[in-house]
């Protein structure tokens, strides 16, 4: 993402104040502390509390374009200053907006106010996963309800604005000398409501303490500030044991599970879960359960038993939903997925298809699997809440996480770092079944993008994990306008239909992309199992039956009859389709 984009000169323009003489009241106040996020097990699950030395990854992110320095989050010199007084107000309700904002001083450095119950969310305190992306322009912003006041060096300051993924983002200069207070009015707008088209914005995987009213309330300003619509907020145990008790967990969610826990504002909506770890099976996220999972009982070492299948079903007797994390780090959900034991896989996360990739999940595809896909932020541990999200396709008539979540479930769904994508295939969507006759027949594909906050350099259009057409794009072209995408495309045989949208970000890392879930087309009523994919998740689940054949365990049998089980699934596929 390049910086935030001036709007033209009109209503939504910002409003430049002129600055008025008043006198420097006394020192600015400290940054805060940095939260604390203290866990022993693993230095890789640790949230920063400080700023690391810019490498070439982070110049990407704290540097502006244009400039030949990364800027620092720093403070104003009391007796060398000005003031700068900035609303940000949502054309759609006139009120002031939660936002994630960046002031940037004359200096080139970037200034926080002093008074700010969000400052501990802000991206020098809370998240900046070194080296993980997404690799586009960040700076070093916080977290607003729409007005702050802070001091600045004299000279032009720069105000960048953004909120979520469907509001065009908003700059803004003003020149304020010493002992002056200038002010800046931000009008922002929503440029695409997909609310409106039946799309809702969702993150299954945000790490944030829930005790109090309070706690609540900063939660739902946080997903505000990034028009998350449906937030679930996860506990998590330490991966080394397990005990169903909340005082054991750590970012407790004390204020109920599942739906006892949800908690409405306006548009958005935050509901309590946890993700259940381990070392040797992977991480899970499970969302809309009543209660915290049994695990084993009282003393549960989760890297022995149960294994995920027997964890999902707790959720599931709860009403719940077991999703892979981190794309299931390639370990047990090469077992789960055979069985229909767990839900789906967080793939799209720091904007990278993690790990078993698009690789592995196409070939679950091709083996047949309906087995969704989805994007999540793991907030705090990546840069910015939200950073990548799923969308769901709940209607027209409006969401609660109950729908929410069963669109996941059922494919419904993209998951994007930016590009909002949209996919059609003779009027069905993603998740959807378009059934052709015998000998197949040609289908009309429909792909609309816009992208605000993100320049997409091409669409890709897939067939059983294949590209099948390829639409290159002006960089600038998604985030001005919509783009359609028209074509249609001959089938012969049973197969799925997905869109992709990306583009590299500077120096060629990982930044924008978007995937749907596919759309399933049958031919005479059949379906299309792939051999070839069906046998190299074979070869990925004997990968891991060897694992566990080499560890020495109580429960070595019970888990590895657990793989063998789904050696059996895929094996007797193989028979099937000879």
């Amino acid at each position: 993402m390049r910086p935030p984009l001036s709007l033209p000169c009109c209503a939504s323009s910002p409003k430049v104040r002129t600055p008025v003489r008043r006198a420097v009241c006394g020192a600015v106040a400290g940054l805060l502390l940095s939260a604390a996020v203290w866990f022993s097990a693993t230095a890789a699950d640790s949230v920063p509390s400080e700023a690391h030395p810019p490498g070439s990854g982070e110049i990407i992110i704290h540097r502006r374009p244009e400039r030949d320095k990364a800027g620092e989050p720093a403070l104003a010199d009391p007796d060398n200053s000005a003031e700068l007084q900035l609303t940000v107000i949502d054309r759609a309700t006139g009120s002031p907006c939660f936002c994630r904002v960046n002031v940037i001083g004359a200096d080139g450095n970037y200034y926080e106010p002093a008074q700010n119950t969000l400052a501990p969310w802000s991206l020098q305190r809370l998240g900046n996963r070194v080296n993980k992306g997404p690799f586009r322009y960040y700076g070093w912003f916080f977290y607003c309800d729409g007005t702050s006041v802070m001091r600045v060096p004299p000279g032009t300051t720069r105000v960048e604005v953004w909120k979520g993924l469907e509001y065009t983002p908003v700059t803004a200069e003003i020149t304020i000398e010493r002992d002056q207070t200038g002010a800046v009015d931000i009008l922002l707008e929503r440029q695409t409501d997909m609310a409106a088209r039946g799309w809702y914005s969702g993150d299954t995987h945000i790490h944030l303490n829930r005790r109090t009213a309070e706690e609540d309330e900063r939660a739902l300003d946080l997903a505000a500030a990034e028009d998350i619509r449906f937030a679930h907020i996860l506990c998590m145990n330490d991966p080394r044991f397990y005990k169903p008790t909340m005082d054991q967990q750590i970012w407790h969610q004390t204020r109920g599970m599942g739906q006892a826990s949800e908690r409405h504002r306006g548009p958005y909506s935050i509901s309590s879960g946890q993700e259940y770890r381990c070392g040797t099976f992977g991480h899970i996220c499970l969302v809309g359960g009543s209660r915290l999972v049994d695990g084993d009982g009282p003393d549960t070492n989760p890297n022995n038993w149960p294994v995920f299948g027997l964890v999902a079903e707790q959720t599931h007797d709860q009403g719940g939903l077991a999703i892979h994390a981190h794309g299931g780090y390639g370990k047990e959900i090469y077992a789960d997925f055979a069985q229909h034991a767990t839900d789906g896989v967080e793939l799209l996360q720091f904007a990278v298809y993690r790990g078993i990739g698009l690789e592995g999940w196409y070939h679950m595809l091709n083996a047949g699997y309906r087995f969704p896909a989805i994007g999540a932020s793991d907030y705090p541990y990546c840069r910015a809440l939200g950073d990548c999200r799923t969308y769901a396709y709940c209607g027209q008539q409006g969401a609660d996480f109950s729908a929410w979540n069963r669109a996941i479930k059922q494919g419904r769904c993209f998951m994007t770092t930016g590009p909002l994508v949209e996919l059609s295939v003779n009027g069905q969507l993603p998740g959807d079944t378009l059934a052709l006759p015998a000998g197949g027949g040609t289908v009309q594909v429909t792909a609309r993008v816009e992208s605000p906050t993100a320049e997409v350099n091409e669409l890709l259009l897939l067939s059983g994990g294949e590209v099948v057409a390829r639409k290159e794009l002006e960089p600038a072209a998604a985030r001005k306008d919509v783009v359609t995408w028209q074509l249609d495309i001959p089938l012969k045989q049973g197969t799925w239909l997905a869109l992709r949208a990306r583009s590299t970000g500077p120096g060629g890392r990982e930044d924008v992309e978007a995937h749907t879930n596919p759309l399933w087309v049958t031919v005479g009523g059949k379906g299309h199992v792939n051999q070839a994919s069906v046998r190299w998740l074979l070869a990925r689940l004997k990968e891991r039956i060897a694992f566990h054949t080499a560890r020495d365990f109580p429960q070595k049998a019970k888990v590895l009859a657990w793989f063998e089980q789904s050696r059996k699934v895929l094996e007797g596929q193989l028979r099937d389709g000879e």
